[in-house]
This record gives structure tokens, sequence and C-alpha cells, in this order.
């Protein structure tokens, strides 16, 4: 939602500095390596790229060589991933994510020359089939699918655009070769929308085959006659179908280099196997089934607006493990027991309940599960204030011994529709259990007060949700929460009644 009010509250920095730092390093250091990296090939395979480009320099080529070419394909990836980013609304890309891209273009450059060459050397197809039709295994689908599953549709098809550029140059830029590779690369990209397992993974490459095979014969017949046209469907045919295995072994590189998660992983995480997600459920039990609840919710909130359920209900998990360790500090976990916070100045309550922010994503970075799902911590509660200890605290706010900016949390605000959907169904599960025996009015009236609330406050300026995303999220979340909260049937005591003689 981009209308809002109170909109620049919040000017303290997003993110802890420490993290930041840690992770740009990260970034710089895997930049260097594979500048190093390309360099060194370029170097090596020279000659054979750009056999007449060095001019008079003929003999520092392989350097000159290798310095210009990597410029010009920096400078364009740069402007194309770069406009992409100002101006195409979904596409914003972090630092990481350009390195990603920049890198996998790259790479299916040299694998492109790499597949001409080693089929070219064959004894099979040596002489029998033509360098251009071995383009037709350039494995770019396999490349779109893997950018689609780990960041989003716009990027994939721009990527799409820049790498199909990019490789038709291997093959001397044939047209049927670059148009061939953009419609792979889409058929690909368009089919690996949600991909929850590695089942549907691989199912995604085989239904792309029958469009790659169709377009090779198509192109090849268009350009160069009928004489290599079962060569070009054999060819188009494979690359589609390997493109499933491709994606699987390139997506667990990224994932752990970049710090990506995709469904997949987000599966993983979801079992209690995982220690932490173990730890919460033995350690603090209270936690668990709310988080559990939430999860339940957020998801339903998703699929209502087309954002991702597996993310929302996967990071809600999550996102208040970094009350392990004070368990006893958070209502949820104080069944039986007096409240803690009774005994505790109004200052001595707001730094242990916001503390457990910054430790939930320290928990989650250590533990590495994801940027997307520590961002999604750090960002559940925004900068709402905590408006129980609030209370508390106004007379020391009369006094001015205290402000109410003290009692906000640290941010930042929800980046993300699903961090957005998570923080309402967080607050919401919290305001409906609070009351005693609701009723479906009772549970709207809480639901709606807390979008409000949030809406107020600002909370929800800097996310993707529109006003009708709002609605649908909020009824979606009140009839969850109205089943989950549905009365029972009053049980009879032991041996009273007739009910008393059942064995």
């Amino acid at each position: 939602m981009n209308v809002s009010r109170n909109g620049n509250r919040d000017n303290r920095p997003r993110n802890g500095g420490a993290p930041l730092r840690d992770r740009y390093g990260r970034l710089l250091a895997l930049s260097l390596g594979s500048a190093a990296v390309f360099a060194v090939l370029f170097y090596l395979r020279g000659r054979e790229l750009m056999p007449h480009s060095a001019g008079r320099w003929g003999e520092l080529f392989p350097f000159v060589g290798a310095v210009s070419l990597t410029l010009a394909v920096t400078l364009f990836l740069t402007e194309w991933f770069g406009f992409a980013g100002r101006e195409v609304r979904k596409v914003r890309l972090a630092a990481r994510d350009f390195l990603f891209l920049c890198s996998l273009a790259l790479l299916l450059f040299f694998a492109a020359k790499a597949v001409i060459d080693l089929l070219a050397e064959t004894p099979t197809f040596r002489g029998a089939v033509p360098t251009r039709v071995c383009a037709y295994l350039i494995p770019l689908p396999a490349f779109a699918i893997v950018v689609r599953t780990l960041l989003n549709s716009e990027t994939a098809i721009l990527f799409t655009v820049a790498a199909s550029v990019l490789s038709a140059a291997a093959v001397s830029g044939r047209w049927s070769a670059m148009l061939f590779l953009l419609l792979c690369g889409t058929a690909g990209a368009a089919r690996a929308r949600r991909i929850p397992d590695r089942y549907r993974m691989l199912r995604v490459g085989l239904q792309t085959a029958p469009v790659c095979a169709f377009g090779a014969v198509a192109l090849e017949l268009a350009f160069y006659g009928g004489g290599n046209l079962l060569w070009a469907g054999i060819f188009g045919a494979v690359n589609g179908a390997i493109s499933g295995p491709i994606a699987l072994a390139v997506l667990p590189v990224a994932e752990y280099v970049f710090g990506y998660t995709s469904d997949i992983r987000l599966m993983e995480l979801a079992s209690t196997s995982h220690p932490l997600l173990s730890r919460l459920m033995l350690e603090t039990p209270g936690t668990f089934h709310h988080s559990v609840i939430v999860g339940t919710l957020a998801e339903a909130g998703a699929l209502a607006i087309g954002a991702n359920p597996v993310l929302c209900r996967v990071a809600a998990l999550y996102h208040d493990v970094g009350k392990i360790g004070k368990a006893q500090y958070f209502s949820e976990n104080q069944a039986g027991l007096g409240n803690v916070h009774d005994t505790l100045t109004p200052g001595l309550s707001r730094t242990v309940i916001l503390s457990h922010v910054k430790e939930g994503a320290r928990m989650a970075r250590e533990c590495r599960l994801g940027d997307r799902i520590a961002e999604i911590i750090e960002q559940h509660h925004g900068t709402s204030l905590l408006y129980c200890f609030l209370d508390k605290a106004i007379p020391l706010i009369r006094d001015r011994k205290a402000s109410e900016e003290m009692f906000r949390y640290p941010g930042p605000r929800p980046k993300t529709r699903e961090a957005a959907i998570i923080m309402l169904a967080d607050s919401a599960e919290a305001a409906v259990r609070s009351l005693r025996n609701p009723t479906a009015r009772e549970i709207d009236d809480a639901v709606t007060g807390i979008i409000n609330r949030a809406y107020l406050d600002g909370q929800l300026n800097d996310c993707d949700l529109t006003l009708r995303d709002l609605h649908a999220v909020g009824r979606a979340i009140q009839q969850v929460l109205s089943a989950v909260g549905h009365s029972r049937v009053d049980y009879p005591a032991s041996g009273k009644g007739e009910a008393g003689g059942i064995r």
C-alpha cells in the first residue's frame, strides 16, 4: 500500500550494521573471484572467441581481449538489469541479485561455447551435423527456471532476453539461435511458477521439451531448409528434458552461495525435525502452537491475494524463534504461572520483548534459513508500538523520563506482501486469543481493528498491498479464526447421568 499516514516515522537503519557488512563483504569477495575466473577463461579461449578483435595489439591479444570483452559484457548487463530495476515495478534488484544474474548469464555464455566445441569434436556428429544445429542444446531453459524459482517472473523474462543475446554470440550471432533461446527460455520460465518439490521441477522440464522441439524444427526449416530437421527436433527435445535436472543441480548451489530460499528448501524447513524448529517446539510449546496457527492464517491470506503461501506458512513457523531461551517472558508460555512482567519495570519489559526480533534474525542466519525468512523475522512487527507496556509507562512519559518512540519495535516495516500478511496474522491471532469465547462478530471486529491500526500507523507503507488485498487478507484471516475458535459440545461429568454408565 503506497498511500499512507505517518510515512516518515521510521528513520532507523533497516538492518543491523554487522550482518549487512558481512553480506556485502561476502558478495564483494564472490564478485572478485568470479571476475578472476572469467578473466582466465577469456585469456585461455580468447583466440577462438575473437580471432580478429585485438588488431595491432596482437601480441597482447589474450589480455586485451579478456579485458575488453569483460568490460563490454559487464556494461551490457549493468545497463540492462539496472534499467529494469529502476523502471519495472516488480524488479527490485539488490546487489546479490545483480551479481547472481550476471554470473548465470556469463556462465551460460561459456556453457554455450562448450556445447558447440564438444559436439563439433565428437566423432558421431563431426561432419554430419552443422555447428548451428548444436545451438539447440544450449541450456538456457534450465537457467531461466532457476531465476524464476528464486526471484520472480519479470526478472526471469529479462534474464532470458539478456542471456539469449550473449549466448547467441557464442554461435556467431545467428538469428535462429537467438530466437530459439528466447523461445525456450520463456517456455521454461512460464512453467516454473510454483515448484514445491523436485518432482515438479522434473515435470517442468518435460513440459518444456515439446515446445523446444517444435521451436527448433520450425526455426531450422525457416532459416536453413529441411536438411537437419530431425537433429534439430532431437536436440530441442533433449534441451527441454534435461533442463529440470540441470536446474535441480544449480538450485542448491545458488541458495548456498547467494542466500536464496526456494520453495523446495522451504518445504524442507517446514519439517519439525529441523533443529531450530525442534527447539521451539520443546522449549517454548506455547510459542510453537501460536506459530502454527499464525502459519495457517498467513497461508490463507496469501492464497486470497496470490502471494506465496509456502513462504508465509514456513516463515510464520520461525517468526518467533527469538523467544527461545526466554520463554517465561511471553504470555503464551506462562500457563499456570504468574506474569513475570508484573514484577518488572516497563523499561526492562520493553528490552526483553524487543530483543526477540533481533535474536530471531540472528538465529535464522546462523542456521542458514535464508534471507527471505530472516528478513520476515525482522519485519514481522515493523515499527509498531508495545501498547501493553506503553500504558504502564505513561507516568514516565509524562515526567519525560521515557518517550513513546522507546516502546516501538526496531523495524524495518514489512517490505513484501508476505511479511505484511504475517504481521497481520500474528497480531490478529494474539488479539482474538485474548478474547473469551468470542463470537464471529467479535472476531471480525478484532481483525478489522488490527488491520486498520497497522494501516493508520504506517506499517504497510513499504509493501505492495492494495486496499482490495487488505480486505481479502482480512476476510481470509477472519474465516480461519472463526473455524479455529468454534464452540464444542459440553461433555457430561464422569459418573453422572446416563453417560456415566458408558463403558
